[in-house]
């Protein structure tokens, strides 16, 4: 099993070829783009203003 990461899904461990396409296809897709949460730079898909760890906070209940 492989272990991929990025900041629009966190970590993602594949086994399967399917998977490993989408998360290629993810990548091409994502732009560098400050997290509104963190403000970090990161690259992100254009529809997404959070990175994973942001987004999994709010999802929490923390505000930013």
């Amino acid at each position: 099993m492989a272990s991929y990461y990025d900041s629009n899904f966190g970590h993602w461990d594949m086994t399967d070829e399917d998977d490993v396409d989408f998360y290629h296809e993810v990548q091409r897709k994502s732009v560098t783009k400050t997290c509104q949460g963190c403000r970090v730079r990161v690259k992100l898909l254009p529809q997404y203003a959070y990175c994973d760890s942001c987004a999994t906070k709010i999802e929490n209940g923390w505000d930013f």
